[in-house]
C-alpha cells in the first residue's frame, strides 16, 4: 500500500478567500488598510504560500511590493518548521494497513506496506501514540510484528516488510527532531606503533525522515566528548578532522563515525558520546510556473532565494500528434560558496516537468549540464514523444527556496564495546 498526500488543495479550499481579499486589500486607497492587509497575511502563516500569486503577475505596484516582502518571512518560517520532528497521534486496535494509513496523513512522511504475503497486513495491533515521533512509531510497529523498516529504491519514501534473513540490531538509538541515529558497532581497534593508546570506533547510520531534502551532514570532531566505563574521558583521535557527507544523492541516510583515543592500559566495557553534528537541508520548495505566455527566451522568475531564467523553449513535431521538447533554463541562488559548490549534484534532483491545465505532467526524458557556476547551473532538458500541441503545456521548475543548517545534539550513554 502506498499513500500519498495532497494537502494543496485542502489549504486553498480554507484560505483561498480570505487570502484574495487581502491581496486585494495591498491595493487599497490608504496606507493603513494596505498595512493592515499585509500584516494580516503574514499572521496567516506559511500556509497561504501557494496561495500567494508570483510578483510580476501583479498589476498594482503596492500590491506587487508587498508580496515581495511577505514572501521571505513565510518562506523561512516554512523552512523552519519544515525541519521539525512529525508526529503521530492515534488511539484503539487497527489493522496494520489502517495504521499505515494514518502515517502520511499526520507526517507527509510515505510509506509502503511491501510483499506478497497478505497475512500481516490484516494484523490488528492496539496503539496509543499521542504525540509519538514518526520514528517511534515505526520501531514501534516493527518491535511488535516482526517486520523490518527500510528507505525504498526512490529514497523518498519507507519500505516496510517482512526481514528477508536474520536482522542486525542496534547498540543504541537516538531519536532527536526528524533524526534518527543508531549506533552499529562500537569496538577497540590498536593504533599502528604506539602500543600505549588504542582507538574506540563508534559508527552509526543516521536517518532522516523522507519528507525532508537533505543535502550534507557536517561533523567536527572536537564538537564531541566521550567517556569509556562511564568515566574515562576519551580525546577525539583527529581534533582537527572536518567531515563532510553528501546526503542528496544517497537516500536519506548516512553514515556517521567518531574515532577516540584511550590509554591501553583501560579495559572498555562501555562507552558515551555527547555533541552536536549538523545537517544541511534544502526547504521551502516552490512551484516556479511559466504558462503559455510566458515561454520566451530571457524571461524569468525569483521565488525567494532562488532565480529562473528561460534560455530557450523549443518544441518539433515528430508526427500529426507526437512533439519533441527542448527547454534550457538557468538556475541561481542567492546564496552559494564552498559547501553548496561541494553538493551542488542536488539541484539536478529538482522535479521538473509540463503540466497542462488539467493536471496532466509529462516528466523530461533526460538532461544535460550545460554550464556550471558558483551557486548555479546551466541545464537543458528534454522531452521525447510528448503529446502535441505544444500550447497546451505549462513549464513548471520545482526548487528549494531555502538552505537550512538543523543541529543534531547527540547524548548516547552506555553503548556495548563489541569484544
Amino acid at each position: 500500500i502506498a499513500v500519498t498526500v495532497e494537502v494543496t488543495a485542502q489549504v486553498k479550499a480554507k484560505f483561498r478567500g480570505q487570502v484574495n481579499e487581502l491581496i486585494r486589500g495591498l491595493d487599497a486607497d490608504t496606507l493603513a488598510e494596505r498595512s493592515r492587509a499585509e500584516r494580516q497575511l503574514l499572521d496567516l502563516g506559511p500556509e497561504v504560500l501557494p496561495l500567494l500569486p508570483a510578483p510580476e503577475l501583479i498589476e498594482g505596484v503596492s500590491a506587487r511590493e508587498a508580496i515581495r516582502r511577505i514572501r521571505p518571512p513565510l518562506e523561512r518560517r516554512a523552512a523552519r518548521e519544515s525541519a521539525a520532528a512529525s508526529f503521530i497521534s492515534l488511539h484503539g486496535e487497527r489493522t496494520l494497513v489502517e495504521i499505515l494509513e494514518q502515517i502520511p496523513l499526520q507526517t507527509r512522511n510515505r510509506v509502503d506496506l511491501v510483499g506478497d504475503d497478505e497475512s500481516f497486513k490484516e494484523q490488528r495491533l492496539r496503539i496509543e501514540w499521542d504525540k509519538t515521533s514518526f520514528w517511534a512509531c515505526l520501531d514501534d510497529i516493527c518491535r511488535r510484528t516482526g517486520l523490518r523498516w527500510q528507505f525504498a529504491n526512490d529514497s523518498d519514501s519507507i519500505s516496510i516488510s517482512k526481514p528477508a534473513g536474520p536482522q542486525s540490531t542496534s547498540l543504541a538509538v537516538q531519536i532527536t527532531g526528524p533524526f534518527r541515529l543508531a549506533v552499529k558497532t562500537a569496538e577497540v581497534r590498536e593504533v599502528v606503533g604506539d602500543s600505549t593508546q588504542r582507538i574506540v570506533r563508534i559508527s552509526g547510520c543516521l536517518s532522516i525522515e523522507p519528507r525532508l531534502r537533505p543535502l550534507f551532514v557536517s561533523i567536527n570532531a572536537s564538537d564531541f566528548t566521550a567517556l569509556a566505563n562511564g568515566n574515562q574521558p576519551m580525546a577525539p583521535l583527529s581534533p582537527d578532522a572536518k567531515y563532510e557527507i553528501p546526503v542528496s544523492d544517497g537516500g536519506r541516510e548516512a553514515p556517521v563515525q567518531w574515532d577516540f583515543r584511550l590509554p591501553a592500559t583501560i579495559v572498555p566495557k562501555s562507552v558515551s558520546i555527547r555533541g552536536a553534528f549538523h545537517c544541511e537541508i534544502a526547504a521551502a520548495t516552490e512551484r516556479v510556473v511559466f504558462d503559455q505566455k510566458s515561454q520566451a527566451r530571457g524571461t524569468i522568475r525569483r521565488r525567494g532565494g532562488v532565480t529562473v531564467r528561460l534560455r530557450h523553449v523549443n518544441f518539433l513535431a515528430v508526427d500529426a500528434n507526437m512533439l519533441n521538447g527542448d527547454i534550457g533554463v538557468t538556475v541561481s541562488y542567492d546564496f552559494g560558496g564552498p559547501a553548496f559548490e561541494s553538493h551542488r549534484s542536488w539541484m539536478f534532483h529538482n522535479a521538473v516537468y509540463l503540466e497542462t491545465k488539467g493536471g496532466v505532467r509529462a516528466n523530461f526524458t533526460d538532461f544535460e549540464t550545460t554550464q556550471q557556476a558558483d551557486g548555479a547551473v546551466a541545464v537543458d532538458y528534454h522531452w521525447q514523444k510528448i503529446a502535441a500541441p505544444a500550447t497546451q503545456y505549462w513549464f513548471v521548475y520545482e526548487a528549494p527556496t531555502l538552505v537550512i543548517d538543523v543541529p543534531v545534539e547527540i547524548d548516547l550513554g552506555g553503548i556495548p564495546i563489541s569484544e
